[in-house]
């Protein structure tokens, strides 16, 4: 006699509901559970760290789950620690695609991406759109204003400061970006005064004391700056805006080694800060280790391959060993990551001067003059040129008296404001566009 077999009720049970599904119900389960599976396994490899197998994964999810968003913001999360910014912007545009409407956690995103490879405009017309829809917050909206006055248009900067100053006119962060905008616009004596009585309401602001340095640097008062940075508490102080500024100070004080144990400090904090190692590049640089600086150039770009400061240092290297093509060509890729980047721009204009380019040189120097970055020997170079090209003169006169009032015997100061005096204004169609570095192939 045959034996048979009986289910028990609980297995009868789990049984019945499988054997009335469809095919494609069965189906669009299991490819439900796959992109479970493959979104669990991308996050856990995300957080170790293993970014090729989190790419493998979050694709994978992002198959299985073709209208989900969730994957893609992951996947391009992964491809920016993966080093490969293009990609990771590609995929926010896919995620930006599926989501109804505009999302604006995926629209801050693509800025912040865009930002941070140096593509500015698209940022800024990104941020634009989300401040007209009243979607950012008040520190967004205080760094919309900031990237307006970097990218040269004041009065659309003071334009959105006013959202926040109409209601809080005395809103200390605001008073920081207004100073920043003033310093930008040239009105260093409104900036300076503006710095100070914030410093002196409030010592612990931070942001304050930050563009404080920041203006004694580019001023030509790295003491001054130093003392400042000095002056930011904590764990504020090894944040990587504070460190890279101590650097530039410590580095303009002939102190190179302090730089250098600060930045390595912040990099053992940090094994994956593109900005520490570039900064490291720079420091071995100064120090005459120029294969050091080359390999820590190599080691940022391999994280960052679009980082200016990166390039920029191999191009001063590239100056040192007398390569002046191979130079010129890195700091031109430097200024197409950013073309704001004031170091690349103040080595560009020295080399359109040295081969007889003035106006060429005239421009660039125009640029750190309106990006609120000339330092004292740029704004005399510039009115310098002013005389010899003798277009822009009453810039010119206002430039070297400025100066003149901080070293009213200056020699070289005194020469070009009688050269100034001599001069005949013409006027001159000024550039637009991008800086453009000519002859680089001779």
């Amino acid at each position: 006699m045959p034996r048979r077999f009986f289910l028990r009720p609980w297995a009868l049970a789990l049984l019945l509901p499988l054997a009335c599904k469809d095919p494609e119900t069965v189906a669009a389960q299991t490819q439900a559970q796959t992109a479970q599976t493959a979104l669990a396994e991308g996050k856990a490899a995300l957080a170790s760290g293993n970014t090729s197998r989190a790419i493998a994964a979050l694709q994978r999810a992002s198959v299985a789950a073709p209208e989900s968003v969730e994957p893609l913001l992951l996947l391009s999360d992964a491809h920016q620690q993966a080093g490969n910014p293009g990609a990771a912007i590609l995929t926010l545009k896919q995620a930006e695609a599926l989501a109804p409407g505009t999302d604006p956690v995926i629209q801050k995103q693509l800025s912040n991406l865009y930002l941070r490879e140096g593509h500015s405009s698209e940022a800024l017309a990104i941020l634009l759109s989300l401040r007209d829809a009243d979607q950012l917050r008040d520190d967004e909206v205080l760094s919309l204003a900031r990237l307006q006055a970097r990218m040269g248009d004041v009065d659309a900067a003071f334009k959105t400061l006013e959202r926040i100053q109409t209601d809080r006119p005395d809103d200390p962060g605001a008073k920081v970006v207004e100073a920043d905008i003033l310093l930008r616009r040239g009105d260093e004596v409104l900036a300076a005064n503006l710095m100070d009585r914030l410093l002196n309401q409030d010592p612990g602001l931070t942001a304050a004391r930050l563009l404080r340095a920041h203006y004694f640097l580019t001023s030509g008062y790295p003491d001054l700056a130093l003392a400042d940075l000095q002056s930011v508490p904590g764990e504020e102080g090894k944040k990587l805006e504070v460190v890279a500024l101590r650097a530039q100070a410590l580095i303009a004080l002939k102190r190179a080694p302090e730089a250098e144990a600060a930045l390595k400090a912040l990099l053992d904090a940090e094994p994956g800060n593109a900005d520490a190692m570039a900064w490291l590049a720079e420091v071995s640089r100064v120090q005459g280790r120029e294969s050091e600086a080359l390999q820590w150039v190599d080691r940022a770009l391999r994280v960052r391959p679009r980082l200016a400061q990166a390039l920029y240092v191999r191009g001063r290297v590239q100056e040192q060993q007398s390569d002046r093509r191979a130079a010129e060509e890195s700091f031109r890729h430097a200024l197409s990551a950013d073309a704001t980047f004031a170091p690349a721009l103040s080595r560009v204009w020295r080399l359109h001067l040295d081969a007889g380019r003035k106006t060429d040189a005239m421009s660039t120097l125009e640029r750190l003059l309106g990006l609120g970055e000339a330092t004292p020997e740029e704004k005399a170079n510039l009115a310098d040129l002013s005389a010899q090209l003798e277009t822009q003169v009453p810039r010119g006169k206002k430039l070297i008296e400025e100066l003149l009032k901080r070293e009213p015997a200056n020699p070289e100061y005194l020469r070009i404001r009688k050269a100034l005096d001599n001069a005949t204004p013409k006027t001159r169609k000024r550039p637009t566009g991008p800086v453009i570095i000519r002859g680089s192939r001779r």
